[in-house]
């Protein structure tokens, strides 16, 4: 009997980073405005970055889809929460069966782990924004799949962003950056947080272009342990990469638009080595 490929859940992570990436940065809602947009990104692959961070076939196809409803909302001028709720369909075939962790094709769905956020903004001063972020991230997605077609991680964790950012208005960009503390749960080491953003609009701000770097370093230096049949090295704990994402946002009127983005890590450590593609529609209120 072949062993599950638990590694998945830490190959699909860079996917629900694409998926999640900020669209208030440092910038507070008015009270009682809001944001919603339901979301769609894909990734394909059969070739993940290993523990030591080389590029390893898995001699598996792998298919990891997110649904995904992402809202925040103005509790007052300074004070916005946001939640991001996530609901995956994960699918894994061997592409050589003898060397595969899976014997045949296997499937698993559900919703993942939801992600609450507390945003403060301290100032905003001729266009510069300074921010504070509590996040906790919640073990809702089952970690039990017989297959290792992980939803979730199985804890809780606890991270704590600082947010900056500078709109040249009425120019039309505006650049970001910040930086997160995540204090995982159980086991697993704790991590830095990154993200750098720059963006730029068009046709009187309905159209938005934005370039993304983002990342996330491990706080151990301690080796993951291996976990599958072929010692593979892949598990939820020590995730790394740096990704690149270009994203799109267009606004159909002054409430309705639609989003598209695609990114993939230049750098990586127990991820997923393909290509992610996002989009969705949203909705200002």
């Amino acid at each position: 009997m072949k062993k599950s490929v638990s590694w998945f859940f830490s190959c699909s992570l860079l996917t629900i980073s694409i998926v999640n990436s900020a669209f208030g940065g440092p910038w507070p809602r008015k009270q009682g405005a809001g944001f919603v947009q339901l979301g769609f990104s894909t990734i394909g692959y059969n070739k993940v970055y290993d523990d030591s961070g080389e590029k390893t076939p898995i001699f598996t196809n792998v298919r990891d889809n997110v649904l995904q409803l992402y809202a925040d909302y103005g509790l007052t001028d300074l004070a916005t929460v946001t939640a991001s709720v996530p609901f995956k369909f994960l699918s894994a075939t061997p592409s050589q069966l003898a060397l595969s962790p899976v014997a045949t094709k296997v499937t698993n769905s559900g919703i993942g782990d939801i992600d609450l956020l507390l945003r403060y903004n301290w100032f905003v001063v001729e266009g510069y924004a300074f921010s504070s972020e509590i996040l906790f991230g919640l073990p809702t997605g089952s970690d039990n799949d017989p297959n290792g077609l992980w939803l979730g991680d199985g804890e809780f964790n606890t991270a704590f962003r600082l947010s900056v950012g500078k709109s040249f208005h009425p120019q039309s960009y505006f650049i970001s950056a910040d930086l997160a503390y995540n204090i995982r749960g159980g086991e697993f080491s704790d991590e830095v947080w990154y993200n750098i953003e720059f963006g730029y609009g068009f046709f009187e701000h309905r159209l938005l272009l934005i370039l993304l770097l983002s990342g996330k370093e491990s706080a151990s230096t301690v080796p993951s342990r291996n976990i599958t049949a072929a010692s593979l090295g892949f598990s939820t704990n020590n995730q790394e990469y740096t990704a690149i994402i270009p994203k799109l946002l267009f606004k159909i009127d002054d409430r309705l638009g639609v989003s598209a983005s695609f990114g993939t890590a230049t750098h990586g450590r127990n991820i997923a080595g393909g290509f992610v593609f996002a989009g969705g529609i949203f909705y200002s209120f």
